[in-house]
């Protein structure tokens, strides 16, 4: 065999070498796309899609916020504390008009005239016609109109005691001076009343009165000389009152006046529609 015969192949032996060798590319071609489709593809299923409700955060109240950070919300209102008021305590009875003042304790009768409180438990003076000064509450009034008892009524501090004072009169025209012990705030009241009935000063009677509307005297004493004033006791107990004047000169008998609170009344009655009453109550004192 000659060396050209060797290093050549023969064309047909060639074309035949090409043909298997495709076909079997063919095959391995198909058997891999078969396979691959045989597959079922997975399914994968629809993802739900929640829509979550939106919850607003509810604040916290807070009663302090840390520097420089805003107040989520402001913290409830809290009590504001009142001031409270503290009583105003009257100055004791007998011992006002020694300090120049109308003690609280004292009211007007009648009752429905004005009075203004001095926030010391004094009365702003005048207190109507009447004035405390150097230890003496004194009184002027002259042709006034309207109810004809005008005065004062304290409550007695204790059930059973005595109270004692001094009168001084410098006019008494058309008017007597009223003094008395009585149940109630009321000269109309169950009580004993005694009177200076108008006149000359310097020398008058003292008269107890069974009451201010019939007006009669039960007892009198003869003229009095005044001095340096007429002197008045009154004593009283759970039951009964009694009066003393000068200071053993006249005494009354005790009148019944069952009531353990009683009022001390210092006033006037007006006679006339002129009339003048000045004078001075004095040396107030309370057993």
């Amino acid at each position: 065999m000659s060396a050209d015969n060797k290093k050549s192949l023969d064309p047909t032996v060639l074309a035949a070498i090409i043909t298997v060798v495709g076909g079997i590319i063919t095959t391995v071609i198909i058997a891999l796309a078969n396979r691959t489709g045989s597959q079922p593809a997975t399914s994968v299923p629809p993802t739900e899609i929640l829509h979550a409700a939106t919850v607003q955060p509810s604040p916290i109240p807070t009663s302090t916020v840390p520097t420089g950070e805003p107040t989520s919300s402001p913290a409830p209102p809290t009590d504001t504390p009142t001031a409270t008021l503290t009583p105003v305590i009257p100055v004791a009875l007998g011992k006002d008009w020694m300090a120049g003042c109308i003690s609280t304790l004292w009211k007007l009768y009648p009752a429905d005239i004005k009075t203004v409180e001095r926030e010391d438990g004094c009365w702003q003076e005048p207190v109507f016609v009447f004035r405390a000064e150097n230890g003496d509450l004194d009184f002027l009034a002259q042709n006034q109109t309207g109810s004809n008892i005008f005065g004062l009524f304290a409550q007695l501090p204790t059930e059973s005691g005595s109270v004692t004072f001094v009168v001084r009169l410098r006019d008494l025209e058309n008017v007597d001076l009223l003094m008395g012990v009585f149940a109630d705030q009321d000269v109309t009241s169950q009580g004993i009343l005694m009177t200076i009935p108008q006149g000359n000063v310097k020398k008058r009677v003292i008269a107890q009165k069974d009451n201010v509307n019939s007006y009669t005297t039960l007892l009198r004493t003869g003229n009095l000389d005044q001095g340096d004033g007429y002197s008045f006791t009154f004593n009283f107990t759970l039951n009964s009152v009694r009066s003393t004047v000068n200071p053993s000169v006249f005494v009354t008998n005790p009148v019944s006046v069952p009531s353990a609170k009683k009022w001390l009344f210092l006033g006037y009655k007006v006679l006339g529609k002129s009339y003048r009453v000045d004078g001075t109550f004095l040396e107030l004192e309370l057993k």
